[in-house]
């Protein structure tokens, strides 16, 4: 299950980008026309893109933190509760469906004696009583049967309790999983000294010299590009994804269009 849950993650947000990208340099006008505050070394532990800052390393922070806090956690605790309140409106109406049933079987019991599930000619609106039986409790299971197969509208109930029960099986654990067991993205991390771009993923490095980090843009996510090696020692890039809105790389992009 976990296995089957990483590589739907993988499917969805692939971590190797094959994007053509465009040298970062670029932007030089436009990245270093950031407001005054923002450089500010009081005021930029603040800003949402960066996780630390020193004379010798700048850390770029990932968007993962705010996917999680701000969508993962408050779509899965939505999804817990639906999932709730639907299991409480299912055992109360259970319990509703149950008082009237045995309303029945007492009916059934008065005009055809207690034996009434032994015969075969109950009329259409005792229809299922011979099912029920003379049951004190009725089990989940009885109830589940009785309820698809012997109201006018069990073919609904049934497609109606089936949606919800898939779309709680598929979409609950891959929420959960992130909320709880997705392990943390390193930063991407400029060394001022050695004047290099590097990150790592499951134990490999991925770096670019300055002029070597790629830009690139795909459905308005802003990707920085560092290049590292797979299993056949083949240059391969990787895309990291910094915490910054749409808005700021659409200024970035407007500003190099008029460049």
């Amino acid at each position: 299950m976990k296995a089957a849950l990483k590589n739907l993650l993988k499917k969805w947000f692939p971590t190797i980008h094959p994007l053509p990208a465009k040298r970062l340099a670029r932007w030089e006008k436009e990245l270093l026309a950031a407001p005054p505050d923002i450089k500010d070394a009081e005021t930029i532990k603040h800003v949402e893109i960066l996780d630390r800052l020193n004379d010798k390393e700048c850390w770029v922070r990932n968007p993962q933190r705010r996917l999680r806090g701000i969508n993962l956690i408050p779509v899965t605790l939505g999804l817990i509760t639906s999932l709730v309140l639907t299991v409480n409106d299912f055992i109360k109406e259970r319990k509703s469906n149950e008082s009237e049933i045995y309303h029945w079987v007492d009916v059934a019991k008065k005009e055809y004696g207690e034996k009434f599930y032994l015969r075969n000619d109950l009329p259409d609106y005792l229809n299922g009583m011979n099912y029920i039986g003379d049951d004190k409790n009725l089990s989940l299971r009885k109830y589940l049967h009785y309820r698809y197969n012997y109201y006018t509208y069990s073919d609904y109930l049934l497609k109606v309790d089936l949606g919800f029960l898939l779309l709680y099986l598929l979409i609950i654990p891959p929420f959960f999983y992130c909320v709880f067991f997705w392990q943390r993205q390193a930063p991407l991390i400029i060394d001022r000294e050695r004047q290099i771009f590097y990150t790592w993923y499951k134990g490999k490095a991925y770096v670019a010299r300055y002029p070597q980090v790629g830009m690139a843009e795909k459905t308005n996510i802003l990707f920085l590009k560092v290049y590292g090696l797979d299993e056949n020692n083949n240059l391969i890039g990787r895309g990291f994804i910094p915490n910054v809105s749409s808005y700021t790389f659409a200024f970035l992009s407007s500003g190099n269009d008029k460049a």
